[in-house]
């Protein structure tokens, strides 16, 4: 199978996951599901404590095909705005809305940019601005008021991940949500993988 998310010809998914598992410690398993979700077109959920490989294994498929990771810290000041993006107030007074005076939020630069949008402790974000991400998973396009139409470059990907053990501060995922993501859950390596790590 020859993947086409590529900006530049990589090969197989084979030759991909060979070059990158050269980089990594141990995560062959994770990789290759990782890899395969992507290549298909999916968003991804992972879900595992910190320390178990998520952003370091993200930040080699991106370097690998040549694509940006956008990175989004979900808490509770995670509001819709902030993950789409706003009109600078200072212009607005002097020019009204339009489209030059709007300053683009991460989702915006991942979907047009191609690249994956990382939103670290997902659940901790407030369920209006995970709503703001359905129609951006579904139909990869979101229109923004005065702005317009911005639809994704088929590289694009939502790419979350969370701590199932931490309860503190979270919320619990829609169906909706969960519906359009593959879970992958992450735990921590052998004995023999950690030594080989540090």
């Amino acid at each position: 199978m020859t993947i086409e998310i590529s900006r530049e010809p990589a090969g197989t998914l084979g030759d991909v996951w060979s070059r990158i598992a050269k980089r990594v410690v141990g995560r062959e398993r994770e990789l290759k599901l990782l890899l395969a979700a992507v290549a298909a077109g999916r968003d991804l959920m992972l879900e595992g404590p910190p320390g178990t490989s998520k952003s370091t294994l993200l930040r080699a498929i991106t370097a690998e095909w040549g694509i940006p990771l956008v990175f989004v810290e979900g808490n509770a000041d995670l509001t819709p705005t902030r993950l789409v993006g706003h009109h600078n107030p200072a212009r607005v007074l002097a020019e009204d809305y339009n489209a030059s005076n709007f300053v683009e939020g991460p989702l915006l630069e991942a979907m047009r940019t191609g690249g994956f949008l990382y939103i670290e402790e997902f659940n901790r974000a407030p369920d209006d601005t995970l709503n703001t991400l359905l129609t951006a998973m579904a139909e990869r396009v979101i229109t923004v008021p005065r702005v317009g139409s911005v639809q994704a470059l088929p590289t694009f990907r939502v790419v979350a991940s969370m701590n199932p053990y931490d309860n503190v501060g979270t919320t619990r995922l829609s169906t909706s949500v969960h519906d359009r993501m593959c879970r992958l859950v992450t735990t921590y390596q052998d004995a023999e993988a950690e030594r080989e790590i540090v």
